[in-house]
């Protein structure tokens, strides 16, 4: 295998990774954004969906991954209501909100205290 078919598998496998979790990272998304008893469990979930080292902890590219699935399910949202925002600044907001120690990592504690009221602030 040389680094070029490894270069092009990798890119592919992680197109279909990214889409796979996409759908369900939405669809908890909007059970969490919604008004329901569970959304502590939801957000266990996403967690979960989105920890792919298991270390407890959302870093590096598990956190981007939740950036860019929150930030396109709150660009959604918002655009629905009427507001004009970018990517950017979303993520930026979202980053300012969820990871309020700004050390670069998400805990389960972080996003449990904080993305309901970030999801409810986009309505």
């Amino acid at each position: 295998i040389n680094a070029e078919y490894m270069g092009h598998f990798l890119s592919v496998y992680f197109f279909f990774e990214r889409r796979k979790m996409g759908g369900n990272a939405g669809k908890l998304l909007k059970a969490i954004d919604s008004d329901n008893k569970n959304t502590d469990k939801e957000i266990d979930k996403l967690f979960a969906l989105l920890d792919k080292d298991k270390s407890g902890v959302l870093t590096g590219s598990e956190c981007d991954a939740f950036y860019a699935e929150a930030s396109k399910y709150m660009l959604a949202d918002l655009k629905k209501a009427g507001h004009d925002y970018d990517d950017a600044t979303i993520k930026q907001w979202l980053k300012t909100w969820i990871d309020a120690d700004g050390d670069g990592k998400i805990t389960k504690a972080e996003l449990k205290k904080n993305l309901k009221a970030v999801l409810d602030a986009g309505e």
